[in-house]
């Protein structure tokens, strides 16, 4: 009598695809995967393990890292209910821009027995990384992690996170859920990586692409391409990663990245003015939406024996848009609403499709107003901090000024067909089709969210 296996039981739910199974993450310690990690544990109880490759970062030891991480209160409900399935994340000590992924021969040999699922989640996310960096990173780590991916036994499928802006250039306002042209040749760059490419070559090697992030995350994925002869693959491109919808935690997020930044500092008066249009679409995506795509398509097509590598467009403009206007404005409400602006009249600003009425109106109505607020600290005997601010809201603005000043439609197709293959109880336990979002309500959570989890504010 043949045996199912999860392919050709097509009845099994996303929980008992990865129930028995173990998974191997890297980034597991970012904004993302630390979603997918808590949702892993949390709805697919009978999961084995979860292999976190981690490096010791900034003086702290590896433990102390896995502390700080599980201190977060995105775990309080596993804590809480089943603390003991947080002893299913192992570590694995590495490092993603080290030879092998710098594991151990032990660490490498339980990989190669163990693993089913990858989640290959680590990148740099510094839009203008110099590309030698950004190369080693997103580029050479996953060509490694993919070789490893090759001699597990029991792989099931690979899970590769990209971005939907690695195919988003200036001259192409639709996106959709194919593998495009790479925007140079893999051989080449390398080679001038190699040899030591100057900013020059750099800036002409990105075809369009705004910045090194972008340009290497397009390039890996003809890697991850190419990985499909091998092993079930998948691409993932989530949009502008932003606070979470739903569970475990409303509004939780941990980090300034995304639309997050310029959004407050525009809300609090420190930011006067953007480039591009009010009615431009900022393409915001939850990131549980997000960490739940990547559980159900890696239960859906895991183990799959098919020639058709699949991606995923994480997105909602295509669907369910929202504007640059109306970010704006809910974080602006919030903060008049709360008092927490930090210069005068909090919302007044103006769009420009000009960059040097950008730099002219920067000037009068923002750098010339904190240079006297800062000359009046001086003189009443404190410390100056509004040009330092200053600093930092252009550094913020001039990483984004690309994606304010165009407008995409990211093609969600596939997406909104594999949610609505979903039995109703999984449509319940992973929500990814972001079709019926309230934009209003999502917003004034995410609101909430920056206030309580980054500012620290009651």
């Amino acid at each position: 009598m043949p045996v199912l296996t999860s392919r050709e039981d097509e009845k099994l739910s996303v929980p008992e695809f990865y129930a028995g199974k173990s998974i191997f993450v890297t980034g597991g310690t970012g904004f993302l995967g630390k979603v997918f990690i808590e949702k892993l544990l949390y709805c697919c109880p009978d999961i084995d393990k979860i292999y976190m490759l981690i490096r010791e970062k900034k003086n702290l030891s590896i433990d102390e890292r896995m502390s700080k991480f599980l201190d977060d209160p995105l775990f309080s409900r596993l804590k809480e209910e089943r603390p003991g399935d947080l002893e299913k994340i192992v570590l694995i000590p590495g490092d993603i821009t080290a030879p092998n992924l710098g594991l151990s021969a032990e660490n490498e040999r339980i990989l190669l027995e163990k693993v089913s699922v990858i989640i290959n989640s680590a990148a740099t996310v510094k839009f203008n990384e110099p590309l030698p960096i950004a190369w080693k990173i997103n580029v050479e780590g996953t060509r490694m992690l993919l070789a490893l991916s090759r001699r597990m036994k029991r792989i099931e499928v690979f899970i590769h996170i990209s971005t939907a802006y690695s195919n988003a250039s200036s001259d192409r306002i639709v996106v959709d859920e194919i593998l495009y042209p790479a925007p140079a040749d893999m051989d080449q760059v390398y080679q001038l990586v190699k040899d030591g490419v100057t900013e020059e070559e750099t800036e002409r090697l990105l075809n369009g692409l705004p910045n090194t992030y972008t340009f290497t995350k397009a390039l890996t994925e003809h890697l991850v391409a190419e990985h499909q002869t091998y092993v079930p693959t998948i691409i993932i491109r989530p949009s502008v990663v932003a606070s979470i919808k739903d569970e475990p935690i409303r509004g939780w997020l941990c980090n300034w990245f995304g639309a997050t930044g310029i959004s407050v500092f525009t809300a609090k008066g420190l930011n006067r003015v953007l480039l591009g249009k009010a009615s431009n679409i900022v393409d915001v995506i939850p990131v549980d939406y997000v960490a739940n795509l990547v559980i159900v398509a890696g239960a859906k097509s895991g183990g799959q024996k098919s020639d058709e590598l699949k991606i995923y467009n994480c997105c909602s403009s295509d669907c369910n848009p929202v504007t640059l206007k109306k970010i704006i404005k809910e974080f602006t409400e919030d903060t008049i609403k709360n008092k927490s602006h930090i210069m005068p009249l909090p919302g007044w600003f103006v769009f420009t499709k000009y960059k040097w009425l950008l730099t002219l109106l920067t000037i009068i109505f923002q750098m010339l107003p904190m240079y006297l607020a800062d000359v009046y600290r001086v003189l009443t005997g404190k410390i100056p901090r509004y040009m330092k601010l200053h600093h930092l809201v252009i550094q913020t603005r001039l990483g984004i000024d690309f994606f304010t000043s165009h407008s995409w439609v990211m093609k969600t197709d596939r997406v909104r067909e594999l949610f609505g293959s979903l039995s109703l109880a999984e449509k319940h336990m992973f929500p990814c089709d972001p079709s019926s979002i309230d934009w209003t309500d999502y917003l004034q959570s995410y609101c909430y969210g920056v206030r309580r989890f980054l500012e620290k504010k009651k």
